[in-house]
């Protein structure tokens, strides 16, 4: 089911720009320089746009977890070449230390973004498409024509028919208390 182009564009740019957040947060805390305005507003434009044409129709594993590897490696790239380079052992303003761009940390900030960016975007592809179809199944169910109303007409209901009952079962005992002794 193919949603609105406003409503995808929508999702798009709010995916976009929540891993550009994480993605340069990332970044900066695994050895990298801070990110400026110009490169995040670049990074976040790039990746609404990756989510844009990927989101016309809903995803698998085998799609989202390749376009985030590939999205967190052109981010890496990106924020290499753009950001200014942060010194190699070198004390920054937050008390870290920063490491030279290509340090085993900065690789593997860039894969656990990269996971967790996959999950939520398959996650929430799932709950999108399944309220979109919840959705269109309701408009489809209210937009049917409506089914003729049957009129069901009282049925007449017999008379009683008077039974005639032997005179044995409508004898009764009149004595009540416990039963009385008998004494031979």
């Amino acid at each position: 089911m193919k949603p609105d182009w406003s409503l995808r564009l929508l999702r798009a740019s709010g995916f976009g720009s929540v891993c550009a957040v994480v993605s340069a947060g990332a970044h900066y805390y695994g050895g990298g320089a801070l990110i400026g305005p110009g490169v995040f507003g670049l990074a976040a434009l790039a990746l609404t746009v990756g989510a844009f044409l990927l989101g016309g129709r809903e995803r698998g594993m085998g799609v989202i977890l390749p376009a985030t590897f590939a999205a967190q490696y052109g981010l890496h790239s990106l924020f290499g070449e753009l950001s200014p380079v942060a010194g190699v052992e070198a004390l920054d303003g937050s008390g870290m230390v920063s490491m030279d761009h290509t340090h085993g940390s900065m690789l593997l900030t860039h894969v656990i973004v990269a996971l967790l960016s996959a999950a939520w975007l398959r996650r929430g592809e799932e709950l999108f498409c399944a309220l979109v179809r919840r959705l269109a199944a309701r408009i489809l169910r209210l937009t049917r024509p409506a089914l003729p109303a049957i009129l069901f007409v009282k049925a007449p209901v017999p008379a009683p028919v008077m039974a005639c009952v032997p005179v044995a079962v409508t004898t009764e005992v009149s004595r009540r208390g416990p039963p009385t002794t008998f004494s031979l």
